[in-house]
């Protein structure tokens, strides 16, 4: 990925003030910010921990799901950012250019891969942040952009996706994202190198960084078989990787949320040095 060398830069920044989980209030300092990618400004966030330590943390780059305005990151999401820099991570999200008021054209997995790196590069100037120890975590299109991140060589510790999709060509799929992809790709055999591109079940080779992967029996948007095959490819290639499958859980794994979490934290802590 070329590195511009304004790419990463913070332009403005923004405290927010939210309403935390009471036992985060206070150790947690959220600020949304602006970032140049590719001369873009994009929109993100920072959350980190607000107790001062001359010790510096990890970094968890938090990929969203969805598309334009839907699931973009709102106060819900940054509540459950706030709990995750509680853990003592330097958390980075980003809306994606185009979104929320910020510059350029969601790709759904084109050049908007690279406001990821841009984040990684951010981490590199936040004082409180240890760029060497980077990890992603990434829900449904926001899985996607995680593998889409290991696949163009972000120097990624370890990653974790819930329930991403890996094959976009797929039929049939849900009507929904059926749509959305025919929206932004055409039909699949019109427009093969676009959906080879995105799914991660045509490069299983490249995804080398220690990744969890988390799917539901009930997911009704992004079925489990897309995970499951990935997996069969992870294994036969022998590359690093664990699977948890919850015959109970929905697309977003609400019903196991703490589970799902605890999960996470634990692969990560793994691989941390």
């Amino acid at each position: 990925m070329q590195r511009l060398s304004t790419d990463g830069t913070i332009v403005s920044t923004q405290p927010v003030h939210i309403s935390l989980h009471p036992e985060v209030h206070d150790r947690v300092e959220i600020t949304k910010i602006t970032y140049l990618v590719d001369h873009l400004q994009v929109i993100g966030y920072i959350a980190k921990p607000s107790v001062s330590t001359a010790r510096s943390f990890p970094v968890l780059i938090y990929n969203r799901g969805g598309f334009r305005s839907f699931s973009k990151i709102n106060d819900a999401t940054l509540v459950r950012i706030a709990d995750y820099a509680a853990r003592g991570y330097v958390v980075l999200a980003s809306q994606y250019r185009g979104n929320a008021g910020g510059a350029g054209r969601d790709e759904y997995g084109g050049s908007d891969v690279k406001d990821l790196f841009a984040l990684a590069w951010l981490a590199e100037s936040l004082p409180e942040a240890d760029a060497t120890r980077l990890l992603m975590f990434g829900h449904s299109r926001g899985g996607m952009m995680t593998y889409l991140s290991i696949g163009h060589g972000l120097n990624l510790t370890a990653a974790a996706v819930v329930a991403a999709p890996t094959d976009l060509a797929r039929r049939p799929l849900p009507h929904a994202l059926e749509q959305l992809y025919g929206g932004l790709f055409g039909e699949p055999a019109d427009n093969p190198d676009a959906y080879r591109a995105r799914s991660a079940l045509h490069w299983p080779e490249r995804l080398t960084v220690p990744l969890l992967i988390q799917h539901g029996g009930q997911d009704r948007r992004v079925y489990p078989i897309e995970s499951e095959q990935l997996v069969e490819r992870l294994q036969t290639l022998g590359l690093p990787h664990q699977y948890i499958y919850y015959p109970d859980g929905d697309h977003f794994l609400q019903n196991v949320q703490q589970e799902r979490d605890e999960a996470i934290f634990q692969w990560f802590e793994k691989f941390l040095t």
